[in-house]
C-alpha cells in the first residue's frame, strides 16, 4: 500500500471546509433565533445583550473558519517543506510523523478544533486518523511500491 499525499490533502481540505461550513450554518441559525428576540425587544439593556450574543456567534464563526484554514495550511506547509509537492512524496510513516507533530501543536495552530485529534469511540477513532487510513492505495501491478 502506498500513501497518497494528494489524497490526504484533498480529504483534509474537504473535511475542514465541511466542518467550518456546518458550524457556520448552525451559528447562523442561532443568530436568527436571537435576532427574532431582538426585533421584539423594547428594553435597551436586553437589546444590547441580544446584540452581544449575535456578535459572539459571529466571532465564533470567524474563529472556526480561521482555525480550519490554519490547520489545512499547517498540513500543506509541513508536507511541502519536508517532502515536496509530489503525489506520493511522503510515506505513511512520514505522514504519521507530520500528523503527530501537528497534533502536538494543535492548541497553537487551531485551538478551536483540537477535538479533531481526540479519540472518539463513537466514531471509531479520530477524524485525522480516519483520513490518514483512507489515504493509502494499492499501486497498479508492475508499478514500484
Amino acid at each position: 500500500m502506498v500513501f497518497s499525499t494528494d489524497k490526504f490533502m484533498a480529504e483534509i481540505g474537504k473535511q475542514l471546509s465541511g466542518i467550518a461550513d456546518d458550524y457556520i450554518d448552525d451559528m447562523c441559525d442561532d443568530a436568527c433565533i436571537v435576532s427574532r428576540r431582538l426585533i421584539d425587544e423594547t428594553n435597551n439593556e436586553k437589546c444590547l445583550a441580544h446584540m452581544n450574543e449575535i456578535s459572539t456567534l459571529a466571532e465564533m464563526c470567524t474563529n472556526m473558519r480561521h482555525d480550519c484554514k490554519a490547520l489545512e495550511s499547517a498540513f500543506d506547509g509541513m508536507f511541502r517543506r519536508e517532502h515536496g509537492s509530489g503525489k506520493e512524496a511522503a510515506t505513511g510513516l512520514d505522514a504519521m510523523k507530520i500528523i503527530t507533530e501537528i497534533g502536538n501543536d494543535i492548541n497553537k495552530i487551531a485551538p478551536h478544533i483540537s477535538w479533531l485529534f481526540e479519540d472518539d469511540d463513537y466514531i471509531g477513532g479520530n477524524i485525522i486518523q480516519n483520513i490518514y487510513n483512507d489515504s493509502f492505495f494499492a499501486p497498479a501491478e508492475g508499478q514500484p511500491v
